[in-house]
């Protein structure tokens, strides 16, 4: 490998260049919209500082590992971008080239249904049917793809939004809301997979009931049966320690009869209520690195529970969560 670099390097000074780049990974042929990633590899025949850009002014990293190296992501928009190589050193630039990419564009005809994904595969997680009005539901879900173009998916309901999660290498999370009739309960779309190159129908149905989310911790509020059932405890034990009082004369059992009738009145009392803007994410618990669950889709009136951490613990449509304080 050494005598094959220094070969290059020869050859490039031969020519009065001093870089070479190459795709390593590239295809004939790449559908529009979906997202291209390459790996570039480049060698210099001279130590500097190893630039990498397009023409749509975007920059990416380059790597030095026995080599130098880029791994580049971009959604194609009907041409490929143009990318420039740039070596300089002490802010003069030593050599500068220009990489085109010749792989075919080709281009889908969607059916009906079409979501606008193109991706390796498509995943529906964590998927919320809670009341908006007398007339509609609200629904939201997260939505995961592998080398997919996630900012596209739309299935043409009423006020769809989309907001970003998470990058983990290939894969990309949206959570996704919407405005539907008050009957819905079934989805289903398509989308178009990169590796069978065609279209996989998906379709789901979701409940409207408190154990949409199971797998999340401490986001289910009390019912209305169990804050009164909690009423109907502390009111027998603040009789019992009356009774109490009125046999043995003690002031301990005043000094319960005061805890009871605190309690009670602090299960009872209104929740103070905030408008949430639209795009808040609702964390399961009170820390930046805890899981978002829920990301509001419109601006939402919440009843605040307590506040821990910077964070204020609010209740939602049945469901619980924290949001940071703003």
């Amino acid at each position: 490998m050494r005598i094959i670099l220094i070969f290059l390097a020869v050859f490039l000074f031969a020519n009065e260049k001093l870089l070479i780049a190459k795709f390593s990974n590239l295809k004939p042929y790449y559908y529009n919209n979906q997202i291209v990633e390459l790996h570039l590899n480049i060698i210099s025949a001279k130590d500097g500082k190893i630039e990498l850009f397009d023409d749509y002014n975007r920059s990416y990293e380059v790597r030095d590992d026995n080599g130098y190296f880029s791994d580049i992501s971009f959604k194609l928009e009907d041409k490929f971008p143009i990318f420039t190589i740039k070596l300089s050193e002490e802010n003069k630039t030593l050599d500068k080239i220009d990489l085109k990419i010749d792989s075919q564009i080709k281009y889908i005809h969607p059916p009906k249904g079409f979501c606008g994904v193109l991706a390796k595969d498509i995943k529906i997680t964590d998927m919320i049917l809670a009341n908006y009005d007398e007339n509609s539901n609200i629904v939201y879900w997260t939505i995961t793809t592998k080398n997919g173009n996630t900012e596209d998916f739309k299935l043409g309901l009423k006020n769809e939004r989309l907001y970003f999660l998470d990058k983990n290498n290939s894969y990309s999370s949206y959570s996704y809301s919407a405005i539907v009739p008050i009957n819905k309960r079934n989805f289903k779309f398509n989308y178009f997979n990169l590796e069978k190159e065609k279209y996989i129908p998906m379709s789901f149905s979701i409940k409207l009931k408190n154990e949409t989310i199971s797998t999340q911790t401490d986001i289910k509020p009390m019912t209305k049966s169990n804050i009164y059932l909690i009423d109907t405890l502390l009111g027998i034990i603040t009789i019992l320690w009356i009774i109490l009082f009125i046999y043995r004369r003690k002031i301990i059992y005043i000094i319960l009869v005061i805890i009871s009738v605190l309690s009670l009145v602090f299960f009872n009392l209104p929740k103070k209520e905030i408008i949430l803007q639209e795009g808040t994410q609702l964390h399961v618990l009170p820390f930046k690195q805890s899981t978002v669950f829920l990301v509001l889709g419109m601006d939402t009136k919440v009843k605040v529970l307590k506040e821990k951490n910077g964070y204020k613990k609010i209740e939602f449509n049945k469901y619980i969560g924290w949001v940071k304080n703003e």
